[in-house]
């Protein structure tokens, strides 16, 4: 897996505030533009680094640093002989600009699909529905019941993407084969069972007859609030040999600042729900892994990886790696889990976008592994 490098945003910070010399009242915003963010660490791919003021491109007088140290980038050009994230900044004069994140991989970087209509923006809107339950939640096999008309329907299920995030279960007589045994859920969303949170920001507990159209209902606002804002997510994943290799691309129907995060889903998940019919018994679309998590502060939140800032029409690039025996090594011996069933795995992709110090999911789509998925549009 890639090694990642953390550098402390305090001293970046504090770098950044340093006056070079006399600071004038003129005011103006200096960028990095790179050509794109994701290369290969083999000392010949490299990205090639524009650097602007006020939207003009600036070429003298400029120092780039990752951390609080000097990188060599020579004709705007950044090589790298390491896999791994690296987060670059730039100064010109007394003018610094806001870091921008590239990764550099050690394996092949795989071919993205075509963009079927590289002039438009309109895109395919799905909401993202995170359902926490568990085997050993009383209950949830209602909660199941009332799902169940809105899940049977086909045309319905290809409006949102479904993570099943078994949260809770009760050990000595319903072990959970599905059990995610992290606090994120209920730090991040205040997740309780049985409930669904849609897009980050819309909880919903299905306590009703009608609960199947109405949830049905607010899956259609939320794709509705969506429109000229999702974004456009195209995929090609592969899993060869235990490891999974997910290359990204995004493309931004609104110019601002972006999110992606992923996670690894397994369907036909065998474990008896307490109260439930025999149908409950197979639970699809268990969350295994999530990779999305970043600090704020002493905070972990998972709101996803940074993708920066996304102008309306360009794109950005991002790749996931993961090695499933790493995922699987580092479960805690008190999961019920079993070895993974790699002909059941698939994959869901999300991106956030910020609204001040907010991100919720603009939009999200289901992997087939080994399968490139294109942009879809309206």
């Amino acid at each position: 897996m890639s090694r990642i490098y953390k550098f402390a945003s305090l001293l970046v910070a504090a770098v950044m505030f340093i006056s070079c010399g006399g600071v004038d009242d003129t005011t103006g915003k200096l960028e990095i533009v790179p050509d794109k963010t994701l290369f290969q660490s083999d000392g010949e791919d490299y990205v090639t680094l524009t650097v602007k003021f006020d939207g003009k491109e600036v070429t003298d007088d400029l120092t780039f640093y990752i951390g609080t140290s000097i990188v060599e980038v020579t004709d705007g050009k950044f090589f790298a002989t390491e896999p791994g994230d690296y987060v670059i900044w730039a100064s010109h004069g007394v003018y610094n600009s806001d870091p921008v994140t590239l990764r550099a991989i050690a394996v092949p970087i795989p071919e993205m699909p075509e963009d079927p209509d590289p002039e438009s923006t309109d895109f395919k809107r799905r909401a993202m529905c995170m359902q926490f339950t568990g085997t050993g939640c009383s209950y949830c096999s209602d909660f199941m019941e009332r799902l169940k008309p809105a899940f049977d329907d086909e045309a319905f299920c290809d409006e949102f993407v479904r993570a099943a995030i078994h949260n809770y279960q009760y050990t000595q007589s319903y072990p959970d084969d599905a059990y995610l045994q992290w606090s994120w859920a209920q730090q991040t969303l205040g997740a309780i069972n049985p409930s669904i949170v849609v897009d980050y920001k819309e909880r919903y507990a299905l306590y009703a007859e009608t609960s199947a159209d109405n949830f049905k209902s607010l899956i259609r606002e939320q794709n509705d609030s969506k429109a000229g804002v999702a974004c456009g997510i195209a995929v090609n994943a592969k899993l060869v040999d235990g490891q999974v290799i997910a290359r990204v691309n995004v493309k931004a129907a609104t110019s601002g600042t972006y999110r992606i995060g992923a996670m690894l889903l397994e369907d036909g998940i065998v474990s008896k729900q307490i109260n439930g019919k025999e149908w409950m018994n197979t639970h699809n679309d268990c969350v295994r892994y999530i990779d999305a998590a970043y600090r704020v502060g002493s905070r972990e939140v998972y709101y996803g990886h940074s993708l920066g800032s996304i102008e309306k029409g360009k794109t950005a690039d991002y790749i996931f790696i993961w090695n499933l025996d790493d995922i699987y090594d580092a479960a805690p011996e008190s999961i019920y889990w079993d070895k993974f069933k790699f002909e059941n795995l698939n994959m869901a992709v999300f991106v956030t976008k910020s609204d001040g110090d907010v991100y919720s999911i603009v939009n999200a789509v289901d992997v087939t592994f080994n399968t490139p998925l294109p942009y879809q549009y309206n």
